[in-house]
């Protein structure tokens, strides 16, 4: 019965380091993670444990084979959760190597039709979102150029409240109403989550100012069709070539490229190019690192020295 009293001291000691999680923390495996050792010594998840050594060389060794396991998925779910659980404040903990991996989850089933509705999948993503994202709409959206989640209630509810966070109310109502329409599952708890939502709408002052852009943007082509306005001679240009001899003229035809009359694709069912990656979050951060290189032969400026001004004469009272 005394190993099931949980001792929370040890875990207030270690809150404003523990990352939350949507679905919450086992108190008892806190606890036990952040219980001193029989020597003494402090502390630490970050350490190098040799049980997770061990469980994160399993987990690698199952993806070293996961072409042939019978559900990919997962396994990079298991390891994710795993993560999660042993490193609880794997966002700030690069010893958790959680952004590498999961970059790795996300990227392996892009381009999979099988997985693109998985529950489990789109919450990797969500993690990704939630924890590393520098851009969190463009992260929605680049899901939506994918179809991921387009069934699941999650994507939608997770997107509309991310907008509303922004203060984003009208562009949060916008991905409701469409998470209605493509009836994603679960309806009735999407249907919940509007209901509360509309009922905040009621009671947040009207002034606000919001922009006026849609949530999703829309895709629209750059040179849609190849129009030749000579094509059709009207009635009018006909006669007059018949006044004239019916003389062709030399100058050359111009080519005159316009969009056409169909309205702009939606992002959600569209095409995704221009969206084939979102890339790591080193790629997009490079152009704010410097490069290293050698010193060998650089010169390094120093201070610079008296050109030959007159010192400033410093006066004193006479005894």
């Amino acid at each position: 019965m005394a190993d099931d009293l949980i001792d929370f001291n040890v875990i207030e000691q270690h809150k404003e380091n523990i990352q939350a999680l949507p679905s919450g923390r086992s108190a008892k495996a806190l606890a036990q993670l952040y219980s001193p050792p029989l020597l003494g010594a402090n502390p630490s998840p970050a350490s190098s444990n040799p049980e997770h050594i061990k469980a994160r060389a399993a987990f690698e060794t199952e993806l070293a084979n996961i072409d042939e396991a019978d559900d990919p998925l997962d396994v990079y779910d298991r390891y994710v959760k795993w993560t999660l659980d042993a490193y609880p404040s794997s966002q700030a903990t690069p010893q958790s190597q959680l952004l590498p991996l999961l970059e790795r989850a996300t990227k392996a089933f892009q381009s999979s039709t099988h997985y693109k509705n998985d529950p489990r999948y789109l919450k990797i993503w969500l993690h990704y979102i939630r924890f590393f994202s520098d851009a969190p709409r463009e992260a929605f959206v680049f899901l939506a150029r994918h179809n991921i989640g387009e069934g699941l209630a999650l994507y939608y509810e997770e997107f509309a409240a991310w907008l509303e966070n922004a203060g984003r109310w009208n562009q949060a109502e916008e991905i409701y109403k469409m998470g209605l329409e493509k009836e994603a599952r679960p309806a009735e708890r999407l249907m919940r989550k509007f209901g509360e939502f509309e009922r905040r709408l009621e009671a947040r002052p009207q002034d606000a100012t919001e922009p006026s852009s849609p949530a999703l943007p829309s895709v629209r082509p750059a040179l849609a069709a190849k129009l030749d306005p000579f094509a059709t001679s009207s009635p009018a240009t006909q006669s007059q070539g018949q006044g004239n001899g019916g003389k062709k003229s030399k100058s050359s035809k111009m080519a005159i490229f316009s969009d056409s009359d169909e309205p702009p694709r939606p992002a959600s069912g569209g095409s995704a190019s221009g969206w084939d990656s979102i890339g790591s979050l080193a790629d997009r951060r490079k152009e704010n690192a410097v490069e290293a290189k050698p010193w060998a032969g650089e010169k390094l400026m120093g201070g610079k020295t008296n050109g030959g001004m007159e010192k400033m004469m410093i006066f004193k009272d006479q005894d």
